[in-house]
């Protein structure tokens, strides 16, 4: 089954940036795309996050799987892939504006972050892109970076001021839409 998984981030919902946006673009190419729910993003708890992707990702990945997470949805997307059982190759994994480290301007994150445990070599997909804006405020580039080389892949910098949120215009992501396009 084709499916898409969006896992969002810090202070994010459901609702928010371009998360629908792209479910919408997806569903063209028939993939059912949840948006997965991650209980009070503004002040997150490690093992709540942790189950809710449990709860909706378990026994439902396979070679026509779709994640995108961003920010703090990507490490606990990686977290989760990482201590998988066995994880099924997957199509694709999209991290934008990714880190696996500690954010020094976000200090109040780091007992969650520090309990994330990634593990690349565990982590099986055809195709895995680390996608950053080139000023982040909040995920500076060379923590995506680190990301990147921790994947031995190219980071994708896109030339943005921001954090690819709906405030800063980022209500439509083409950028991201076009390189999970290639994949298809």
């Amino acid at each position: 089954m084709k499916q898409l998984f969006i896992i969002h981030g810090y202070q994010a919902s459901t609702n928010s940036h371009w998360f629908q946006w792209l479910a919408d673009k997806m569903a063209k190419y028939g993939y059912k795309t949840q948006i997965v729910y991650l209980p009070n993003s503004k002040n997150p708890d490690f093992k709540q996050w942790e189950q809710a992707l449990k709860d909706n990702l378990d026994n439902k990945l396979n070679n026509q799987t779709i994640i995108v997470a961003h920010s703090l949805g990507v490490i606990t997307t990686l977290n989760y892939l990482s201590k998988l059982n066995q994880m099924p190759k997957i199509k694709g994994l999209f991290l934008v504006s990714g880190f696996i480290q500690t954010l020094n301007n976000i200090p109040e994150l780091d007992n969650y972050i520090q309990q994330c445990k990634v593990t690349p070599e565990n982590i099986q997909a055809s195709h895995i892109y680390s996608i950053a804006a080139n000023q982040d405020p909040v995920v500076n580039i060379k923590s995506s970076e680190q990301l990147s080389n921790a994947f031995n892949i190219d980071t994708y910098t896109i030339q943005h001021n921001g954090h690819f949120l709906g405030n800063e215009g980022y209500e439509t992501f083409s950028e991201l839409y076009n390189l999970i396009s290639k994949t298809l």
